[in-house]
């Protein structure tokens, strides 16, 4: 069937087809057809067609009955120029043509007038009614239909020729028609046969001859898709009878002839099976062969390449038990030969097509190559059969997966039977010949399988191919090679979780590895094999389980492996009751999956956090019993804080398992750490007494705990920029034990900030005084404390975080009013801020320069002053005489020691809550707990309120927003904690003075010290205004003066250069022209040195009567260099001024001013006029 074409015959009985050969030949094949069906299918287009032309026969032969029909068009050429030639013979000739074409069914006829190369076809020459062309198209022309056309020979125009294109195109539709009439007659035939199915008699054979008929008039007219079709409908209707198990009409099933198992499978000329079938004697074998080959043929004809391998892969495996039903028949190995060669033949005939199709579409190659693979991969296991069979390969995976077991165990225990032939595929033979041979065979096809499962990114099949090449590898001892392909397919097995897979290559991958002695890589693989112990039998289990533990110390470096699936672990909860437990502990839960127990070295939990950044939990040689395992894990460091569960490792020798518990898409387990209760304990805060005006000082607090120690290190470290710990040689320390005050000592500071600690012996306390460079006035400081110490349990370590808030909480001004032998120093207290302060005691300190002479006797102040409030504190001093001033300052200080109200509340609060916390047991928690309260809850009470009502009102509880704070607790201590916090707020909703100090018997004390600004020298004049006379002085009249300014020596430097010129001053009176007329120098310049007097007179009138005070004077310094002050005697002195006259005019208003309306308010109680309304009464002036 193949390369049959259209036939088109021809008649030429006029000697014009060597004329018009060529011309004819150039326009094929036909193009663009367009087929109509009668039917009720779709409109079909075919592209191109090829045409056979052949020369019309007039013998009556008659054509066989399987011969396939390829006629639908018959030519007769015709050239004839004469009426009456063509009248008296030429008529009888095509008339006897045409009646032997209607006597063909489904052909058509065309008559082809061909015209000389000079005729030309004009309107005049065609339309004359008596050219020969008329005669035969009125004559032969049957209704509309035009069955005559022109064409002329060697046409001057050439392709573009009319004539022809209609000639062409006439062709195309007879052909056409001729076809349709073709397909319209076998359907109708083939529906009429279908009918007739359930009909006795009916046979499927010829139902197959007559619907194959159809099938191939496709073909030739091109139409592979709807050739394909009648194959497909014709494979379904075989299924059909198979269900019906009506198989009468095969012979046989079949594959007994020489080279059934080995020939090619596509090739449908192989047999005569039409004649076969017509016969009704093939077999099932060859029908089904031969109808697939022709299913792939149309398929190949529409290059749809990879169908025709998937069809072909459900082909073979579809068929397959059909021939193991009857395997008793065929020759030996039969199956495993056909399917060997079926599987090639696809490849082969499809795999050069691919190139084109692939250069045409890149998208083609992926799934084109997968069932290429597939087929190369069906082939190959092939091959492990055979391989099994002729002892080349052992009975075992990978090489039995594919082989029944009942078939095998049949064969074993049935009795031998005469072999019928051997299979013939000779290159199966070939390789069956040798363990080389076959290997190399082996090898090839598992390689060109590998190749286009890459291509076709199907790495899984891919890994399958590479497994039986290690297996083949293993199977002659060629381990290094199988170690090396096992090594690099194994862990993707796990990544895809093929765990029977895996295990399968495992198994052998880890006996290589250890006949080999790559004792690393056979513990990696028994760990794999442990990984998946759900496909392992216990004993299995067992047995590597003890491999593992007697190989584990053989391994040159730690080996990380993950907790899962070996072992399960979950944290439980934090234990940090001291009544319970010396130090804080973590539970956890590890579940052991093995049948074996297990000895593990070291349990390690890591959390994370801030301050520290992470901690360890550790618990050492514990053996893990197989099931569920409660362990308590233990750590060094004591810490408090949030931290987050991040990663648990369990050293068993060299190995270690290690499970993240911060992996994608887990839910971070965060939990809360408290400090040691009984262990060393450190905290850092501003010292009790604060210095300004000298570096600053924190100080640290140990608490040694219930142990005592040897020795250790405390480090402070800034958290934060802008502040610096001080580098020096020594640290002030005092240890205090009870309630003695404690020995004073010096500890060294190294040079990277340590300071060495000393041996301390249980609950004593030890307190440090660390320096800093850093703002004193209002701040916050974040300090890393880290104490490394060593106790008889061995060395342990504290860490913490603290914040410190430096404050100041009051600010003092000074001012200094100097006398000639002291001075006094008036000292202003006030709030820094919007917090009370309690004074509670305060001192002037002496400096080198000034002695305190005298100050107040009170020693217990508590003198509360409130925002906007000043306390005025007056001192009298003096130069210092003593001769020892070393222990002094330079300047004289101010020491207040004083309480704020926010600590003294806070301080009681803090100290109800410890105890309630303390009787219900959870006294760890109470750090935390309160300092989240101060937050949450003190942060808004009025202390301003309480300094003036003696009584601190709480707010209300908020039971969400306290469990805000406690959400990293397990449920029973949030509870627990939640009820404690509820009860206290209940209990002390308004706490009174009497309760806070109650609670707080021995309450903070806190001092500060400030430096004060006193001149230590002074340019100190004495002014006295001296009046003259000695009566008393009258309005108006002169009254001479003298102004006497001496300059003090008790204040003046004590140097050697008071000898030298004397300074320049100036005086400077201030005169209230009100009361006050000058006359003299107001300002005058003047040179003084110490101990001289100096006098200047001036003039003094006054203006007004009465007490009138004098004008001040002032002695200012001329260059600023020179510190000056004055003192001046008459200071608030007043002058009695009497007038000269007794005499004195008033002006009254007119006595109607003061008549009120009837009715009107009395004047008593009514409202004063305003200013400008009121009478004005003159100055009172002495008479002329």
């Amino acid at each position: 069937m193949s390369g049959r074409k259209v036939t088109v015959t021809y008649c030429d009985e006029f000697g014009v087809w060597p004329l018009i050969a060529d011309d004819l030949s150039s326009r094929l094949p036909l193009k663009n057809l367009h087929w109509r069906p009668s039917s009720q299918r779709a409109e079909r287009y075919i592209p191109s067609l090829e045409v056979d032309l052949q020369r019309f026969n007039f013998e009556q032969v008659p054509q066989p009955l399987l011969a396939t029909h390829t006629t639908y068009l018959n030519l007769y050429f015709v050239n004839c120029e004469d009426n009456d030639t063509y009248k008296n013979r030429v008529k009888k000739q095509i008339k006897t043509w045409v009646d032997m074409c209607n006597m063909k069914k489904n052909q058509e006829w065309m008559i082809v007038f061909v015209a000389g190369q000079d005729a030309k076809r004009s309107n005049n020459y065609l339309g004359l009614k008596t050219t020969v062309y008329d005669k035969i198209r009125a004559d032969f022309n049957q209704g509309k239909r035009d069955r005559c056309t022109y064409i002329r020979i060697h046409d001057p125009d050439g392709t573009k020729s009319e004539m022809w294109d209609d000639f062409y195109q006439k062709v195309k539709e007879c052909i056409i028609l001729g076809f349709d009439m073709h397909v319209v007659q076998i359907e109708e035939d083939t529906r009429r046969l279908d009918m007739q199915r359930h009909m006795p008699g009916w046979n499927y054979c010829t139902f197959f001859i007559l619907k194959e008929g159809l099938a191939q008039a496709f073909e030739i007219m091109t139409l592979y898709e709807d050739a394909l079709i009648q194959y497909d409908e014709l494979e379904a209707s075989f299924f059909q009878v198979l269900r019906d198990k009506a198989l009468a009409w095969f012979g046989h099933f079949g594959a007994t002839e020489p080279g059934d198992d080995s020939d090619n499978i596509l090739d449908f000329k192989r047999k005569n099976y039409r004649e076969l079938i017509n016969k009704n004697v093939i077999s099932v074998f060859d029908f089904r062969c031969y109808l697939f080959a022709r299913q792939a043929r149309m398929l190949i004809k529409l290059q749809r390449i990879i169908e025709t391998c998937r069809r072909g892969q459900l082909f073979i495996s579809s068929f397959i038990p059909a021939i193991k039903e009857n395997e008793d028949m065929l020759v030996e190995n039969f199956v495993e030969s056909w399917v060997f060669s079926a599987c090639m033949n696809i490849v082969n005939e499809c795999e050069p097509l691919s190139v084109n199709l692939a250069g045409a579409d890149p998208n083609f190659i992926g799934p084109f190559n997968a069932v290429k693979a597939d087929l190369l991969l069906t082939a190959r296991r092939q091959l492990d059969k055979l391989g099994v069979k002729y002892k080349h390969l052992p009975m075992s995976p990978p090489f039995s997966t594919y082989i029944d077991s009942k078939d095998m165990e049949q064969e074993a225990s049935s009795s031998p039977k005469p072999k019928k032939g051997n299979m013939t595929n000779q290159k199966l033979l070939e390789g069956m010949d040798s363990v080389e041979a076959f290997d190399k065979m082996y090898m090839a096809l598992s390689a060109r399988a590998i190749k286009s499962y890459d291509v076709s990114f199907r790495p899984r099949a891919a890994l399958t191919v590479h497994g039986d090449i290690a297996g083949l590898k293993y199977t002659r001892d060629k381990l290094d090679e199988a170690v090396r392909i096992y090594e690099s397919v194994i862990w993707r097995y796990g990544e895809q979780d093929w765990g029977s897979i895996e295990n399968s290559l495992l198994i052998k991958c880890a006996d290589s590895q250890r006949r080999l002695g790559k004792i690393d890589q056979y513990i990696e693989s028994l760990l794999t094999l442990l990984k998946n112990t759900s496909w392992l039998t216990v004993e299995e289990a067992t047995r590597y389980t003890e491999e593992l533990l007697s190989n584990v110390h053989k391994l040159d470096t730690d080996l990380r492996r993950l907790f899962e699936p070996m072992f399960s672990i979950a944290v439980v909860t934090v234990i940090d009751d001291e009544s319970t437990v010396e130090s804080s502990s973590v539970e956890i839960n590890i579940e052991n999956h093995l049948p074996k127990s297990l000895h593990c070295d070291r349990l390690s939990l890591r959390l994370v956090g801030n301050d520290p950044e992470q901690v360890w939990f550790t618990k050492e040689d514990l053996d893990l019993a197989p099931g569920k395992n409660k362990v308590y894990l233990t750590s060094k460091t004591s810490t408090s804080g949030n931290y987050v569960v991040e990663e648990c490792d369990m050293h068993v020798g060299k190995l270690v398992f290690t499970h993240n518990f911060m992996r994608d898409g887990q839910k971070k387990r965060i939990m809360r750490l408290n400090h040691d209760m009984k262990r060393l304990q450190a905290t850092v805060s501003q010292p009790d007494e604060v210095y300004l005006g000298e570096r600053q000082r924190m100080a640290l607090r140990i608490s040694i705990g219930d142990h005592a120690i040897t020795g250790g290190k405390a480090l402070l470290e800034p958290q934060m920029d802008g502040l610096l710990m001080a580098q020096t040689d020594k640290v002030a320390a005092k240890i205090v034990e009870g309630e003695d005050n404690g020995t004073t000592l010096e500890l060294d500071m190294l040079e990277n900030g340590e300071i060495v600690l000393p041996a301390c012996k249980a609950h004593q306390v030890l307190e440090l005084l660390v320096g800093y460079d850093g703002a004193y006035t209002e701040f916050e400081y974040r300090v890393k404390t880290t104490i490394t110490y060593n106790t008889e349990a061995g060395e342990r370590e504290f860490v913490s975080a603290d914040t410190i808030h430096v404050t100041v909480p009051l600010v003092v001004t000074e001012s200094s009013v100097f006398r000639e032998s002291c001075i006094f120093l008036k000292v202003e207290v006030s709030c820094n801020g919007e917090n009370p302060v309690r004074i509670l005691n305060t001192a002037l300190l002496p400096s080198r320069t000034y002695a305190v002479e005298k100050s107040n006797t009170i020693n217990d102040w508590n003198l509360t002053i409130f925002p906007k409030q000043v306390a005025t504190f007056v001192y009298k001093i003096v130069k210092n005489t003593d001769t020892d001033l070393q222990d002094l300052k330079p300047k004289v200080r101010f020491h207040a020691k004083y309480r704020t109200l926010k600590d003294e509340v806070e301080a009681s609060i803090g100290a109800m809550l410890q105890k309630k916390l303390q009787e219900n047991d959870s006294a760890q928690h109470f750090s935390y707990i309160f300092s989240k309260v101060k937050e949450a809850f003190l942060s808004s009470v009025d202390y301003v309120s309480y300094g003036l009502t003696d009584v601190v009102h709480l707010d209300d509880f908020d039971a969400e927003l306290c469990e805000s704070f406690l959400l990293n607790r397990d449920l029973k201590t949030k509870v627990k904690l939640l009820d404690m916090i509820e009860e206290f707020f209940e209990e002390h909703e308004a706490i009174t003075e009497r309760t806070i100090r109650e609670n707080s018997p021995d309450p903070r004390i806190n001092g500060i010290l400030f430096p004060l600004e006193v001149p230590t020298s002074k340019a100190l004049h004495t002014a006295e205004l001296v009046l003259k006379i000695d009566k008393d002085l009258l309005v108006a009249e002169s009254c001479p003066c003298l102004l006497r300014i001496k300059q003090s020596t008790y204040w003046t430097a004590d140097d050697n250069d008071s000898e030298e010129a004397p300074n320049e001053f100036y005086y400077d009176i201030a005169v209230d022209y009100d009361n006050w007329l000058l006359a003299g120098k107001r300002r005058l310049r003047f040179q003084s040195k110490p101990g001289e007097t100096l006098e200047f007179p001036i003039d003094l009138v006054p203006l007004k009567t009465g007490n009138l005070l004098l004008p001040t004077v002032r002695v200012l310094a001329i260059s600023p260099n020179v510190s000056a002050a004055t003192m001046y005697v008459n200071s608030a002195q007043q002058i009695l001024v009497k007038a000269k006259s007794k005499t004195a005019t008033f002006f009254v208003e007119q006595q109607q001013r003061f008549l009120q309306p009837q009715g009107s308010q009395s004047f008593v109680g009514s409202p004063p006029p305003p200013p400008h309304d009121r009478p004005t009464i003159p100055d009172i002036t002495a008479s002329s």
